[in-house]
């Protein structure tokens, strides 16, 4: 494919499925695409002036990811979870869309052993989790969410696509994730949520999804405000588009997006997990 058509295809898929494309000027955007790419021989010519729209749109949870990029993907990650005395610590770390059925079977079975102690409360550390396939992490906190709506996706109309959990699996919209799995029964007990300024995208999607719960509170410090729904488009080179398309909302119907999300109970710089089992404790 010429850079020129190559160029044009990214900008199509830019303007059809952004959040910020309504209030964009796409006649001037390509204008300036096109002449940053004078003299262009390759795809990976066009980077830059993609860059360059994907910044003028505004969004900074809209991104390219470069072929050579999409050809490394992250090292496959697995949620790990401990007692500290009565409580239950699960840490939930970050994970492609490519691991996610390793991730969901070590995770249930953390799970599994962790209800099995009996745990007073529980500490979901989202702390440096950047985000992947939110499925994933959701299905193995299942347990701890209860049944119903916990979280939507707002798009720019105002319609909403909701999520949450359905006869103890995930779903979204019509469609149940994971729905062969075994998932232990739900859990009513407290849950401490931990964030931080790495906690971005499906990891804010976790927090997300206990905001509004009568048993659970956020701990940490503010999360990196990325709280919006990607989908990824393939370029023919092999390159991808992270394409902004939604706004994250809670069970209350709050909507969260690029602005960070303060935790309930600031600790930053302080002993976060001490705070949030200190608070556990005070709700036995």
């Amino acid at each position: 494919m010429r850079p020129r058509e190559y160029l044009d295809k990214a900008l199509d898929l830019l303007q059809q499925h952004s959040m910020e494309s309504a209030r964009a000027d796409w006649p001037a955007l390509r204008e300036q695409a096109h002449l940053a790419t004078t003299g262009a021989t390759s795809p990976e010519d066009t980077y830059d002036a993609i860059r360059q729209v994907i910044a003028a749109l505004g969004n900074p949870h809209t991104h390219l990811i470069t072929s050579v990029r999409a050809r490394r993907p992250p090292a496959p990650t697995t949620p790990t979870g401990r007692m500290i005395g009565s409580v239950a610590l699960l840490r939930l770390p970050a994970t492609a869309a490519a691991n996610r059925s390793n991730y969901v079977t070590a995770g249930l079975g953390i799970m599994r052993d962790l209800i099995a102690r009996r745990p007073s409360g529980w500490v979901v550390d989202l702390r440096d989790n950047g985000g992947g396939d939110m499925y994933p992490m959701l299905t193995v906190v299942s347990p701890l969410l209860g049944e119903g709506r916990t979280g939507a996706f707002v798009e720019p109309d105002g319609s909403r696509t909701e999520w949450g959990i359905r006869r103890g699996h995930v779903y979204v919209g019509r469609r149940r994730t994971f729905a062969f799995r075994r998932v232990p029964r739900a859990v009513n007990r407290p849950v401490a949520v931990l964030v931080n300024g790495k906690t971005a995208s499906s990891g804010e999607a976790v927090l997300v999804s206990f905001l509004g719960a009568p048993n659970a509170r956020s701990f940490g410090a503010p999360t990196a405000g990325r709280a919006t729904a990607n989908q990824s488009f393939p370029l023919p080179d092999g390159a991808r588009l992270a394409i902004t398309s939604a706004h994250m909302a809670d069970r209350t119907g709050r909507t969260y997006g690029n602005t960070p999300i303060a935790p309930q109970t600031l600790v930053d710089g302080g002993d976060v997990l001490g705070a949030a089992i200190e608070w556990l404790d005070s709700r036995r």
